[in-house]
C-alpha cells in the first residue's frame, strides 16, 4: 500500500474535478484530484486563496510521504461509505494502511508529521494511534528505541528532567 502508488492519477474531469501539482522539498512534481487535496484542510485553504497557481510547494514534505499522503487521501475522498459493512471495510483498509506504514517507523513519523502540517485529521487520528499503540506500556527509557532516536542527554541532563517532573515518573 503505502510505497508510493500515487503516481497513477486519474484525468482531469474523472472523478474529483481539477487538478493541482504540488511539489515536493525533493522538487518532484505530483498531481492530485481536488477531492483529495481538499481533505488536507490546509491544500483546501491554498486552493481557495491562490486557485491560479499551477504548482502548490509543500516545503515540509518530500516526495515518498507525498505519495502516501495522497494515497489514503484518494481512498478515502472515493469513499462513499453509507453502510455498516462499507464502513467496515474502509476501517480495514485503514488498519492495513497503517500497518503497512508501521513496518518503516520512519515513514510514520514523516506520514504523521505530514499529515499535522497539511492537516488532514483522519491521517492523523490513525497515525497517531499506531504510534500511541506502539508506546502503550514503555518505560521512558524504551519509547526513543521504538523509534529509533537516540537519546543524547547525559545522565544529569536525565535526573534534572526527573526531578522537574518527579509526577510523570512515578
Amino acid at each position: 500500500m503505502p510505497a508510493g502508488s500515487g503516481d497513477e492519477v486519474p484525468a482531469e474531469g474523472s472523478v474529483g474535478g481539477r487538478m493541482f501539482t504540488l511539489e515536493s522539498n525533493d522538487d518532484e512534481l505530483i498531481k492530485v484530484r481536488d477531492a483529495s487535496a481538499r481533505l488536507s484542510d490546509t491544500l483546501g485553504e491554498l486552493i481557495e486563496v491562490a486557485s491560479a497557481v499551477d504548482i502548490i510547494p509543500l516545503p515540509e514534505v518530500d516526495s515518498k510521504t507525498l505519495k502516501t499522503l495522497i494515497e489514503y487521501c484518494d481512498r478515502h475522498a472515493d469513499d462513499k461509505s453509507d453502510t455498516d459493512e462499507e464502513k467496515k471495510e474502509l476501517r480495514k483498509w485503514d488498519e492495513a494502511f497503517v500497518g503497512e506504514l508501521d513496518k518503516d517507523r520512519d515513514a510514520l513519523l514523516d506520514v504523521v508529521m505530514a499529515s499535522s502540517y497539511l492537516n488532514i485529521s483522519g491521517l492523523l487520528d490513525i497515525t497517531c494511534q499506531k504510534v500511541a499503540g506502539t508506546l502503550k506500556g514503555k518505560t521512558p527509557e524504551e519509547m526513543p528505541a521504538a523509534f529509533n532516536i537516540e537519546n543524547d542527554f547525559t545522565e544529569e541532563d536525565l535526573e534534572e528532567i526527573r526531578q522537574e517532573n518527579e509526577r510523570a515518573f512515578q
